[in-house]
């Protein structure tokens, strides 16, 4: 029987994702193209480490969806036979009219989760390396922790090439074509080859705007920085001593193994503030102020890491939306065309879960979440409304 060929754009945590729920549905004709090589240095999704957390405020949707996610993991780690997860527990540093962190308290309580609330003396006792002073509500959840990302990349890449799926590295793409519904998708690659497909799913992180630019997409790419801190003793800012951390803008790891290639056990922290604007194929160049400002404010956090030696800054890339939610969609005027964006934040460790949604969009078939809020046609209803706030106030002040 024939089966149609899909074709995944973009071999990050999202393409290799659905690339491996197209498999498992039992899709043959499966290709991924990755402008360079799975794993990358530039993509949002290299690195050592992400965050797994259950914290969402009153918003228990994305909750729910973290614990279908980590199921998923701990699939892959079972079939893939590698480690791709490691419990930490996360200490989130908050207060009370932050509208986040008593939220996040009573949400997960509710969905049965072990999150407990910690006094500052009993914060201080338990995890002495914070300064608390500043923060007067504070839980602790041992569920979260630390997915390698790296590790999970190459996990999934190794799955999808035993399942019979095809990864083409080196093979960007420069434009997609489909003005013909009776005719294939028409994939133009930067070589000059073609490659046709009857589906194609987009998922290509900070490069979004190259292939989709007509849609004039609510997707902003900022400059963000980890930090790595070396010279700190494991005895106290290891795993099981040290927990993940979430404190208004910042967060951060325990001490890890951090760096591909080197032998090396760092600290990892950074700042969730979005940075400046920047373009996905211009050389990074270091923001001075925006680095500063988070040191500044991660060694008031941590006061060791003022004697600590920083050991590497690494430059990734947001791509974000307005309200910070997912946009997961089809093309306007081409549902034969899938894609997925402003994924970076928070994104990673939903991968497997948004691989299954996206496969489920591609195949017809109903998906395990609701992907109704993450639909593009939220933000022409927003702009319609602020227009409609606009015209009404102004009306207001002429008739006043």
């Amino acid at each position: 029987m024939y089966q149609q060929r899909i074709v995944i754009v973009g071999a990050g945590i999202v393409g290799l994702s659905t690339a491996y729920a197209l498999l498992s549905q039992g899709m043959k004709r499966v290709t991924v193209l990755e402008q360079e090589t799975v794993d990358h240095r530039r993509a949002t999704s290299h690195g050592s480490s992400r965050l797994l957390r259950f914290e969402y405020g009153y918003d228990t949707f994305y909750s729910e969806m973290v614990m279908l996610s980590l199921s998923r993991w701990l699939h892959l780690e079972r079939i893939t036979k590698r480690t791709l997860y490691k419990r930490t527990g996360l200490l989130v540093l908050g207060e009370e009219e932050d509208g986040f962190t008593l939220p996040s308290y009573q949400a997960l309580r509710g969905l049965g989760l072990p999150v407990e609330r910690l006094t500052e003396q009993h914060c201080r006792e338990r995890f002495p390396q914070f300064a608390t002073q500043a923060f007067d509500r504070i839980t602790y959840n041992i569920e979260a922790g630390i997915l390698h990302a790296s590790a999970s990349l190459h996990a999934l890449k190794e799955v999808v090439l035993e399942m019979g799926g095809e990864i083409c590295e080196a093979s960007r793409v420069t434009a997609v074509i489909s003005d013909s519904q009776r005719q294939p998708v028409r994939l133009r690659l930067r070589n000059g080859d073609e490659v046709r497909a009857e589906r194609v799913v987009l998922a290509t992180g900070p490069w979004v705007h190259r292939l989709l630019a007509d849609l004039q997409l609510p997707v902003r790419l900022t400059r963000q920085y980890l930090f790595y801190f070396g010279g700190l003793p494991i005895g106290s800012f290891g795993v099981n001593r040290f927990p993940a951390f979430l404190a208004d803008e910042l967060y951060g790891f325990p001490i890890h193994s951090t760096y591909k290639g080197r032998e090396s056990l760092w600290l990892k922290a950074a700042s969730h503030i979005p940075g400046p604007l920047v373009d996905p194929d211009e050389d990074s160049v270091l923001n001075e102020h925006s680095v500063a400002r988070a040191l500044v404010e991660l060694e008031a956090l941590i006061p060791a890491l003022r004697h600590a030696v920083l050991a590497h800054i690494d430059p990734c890339i947001y791509d974000l939306t307005p309200d910070e939610n997912f946009i997961i969609d089809t093309l306007p005027h081409d549902t034969r065309v899938v894609f997925a964006t402003g994924l970076s934040g928070h994104g990673f460790k939903f991968g497997l879960l948004l691989g299954e949604l996206l496969s489920s969009m591609v195949c017809g078939t109903e998906p395990i979440v609701s992907t109704g809020r993450f639909r593009l046609a939220r933000f022409a209803s927003s702009q319609r409304r602020e227009e409609s706030q606009v015209t009404y106030a102004d009306n207001w002040r002429n008739t006043a």
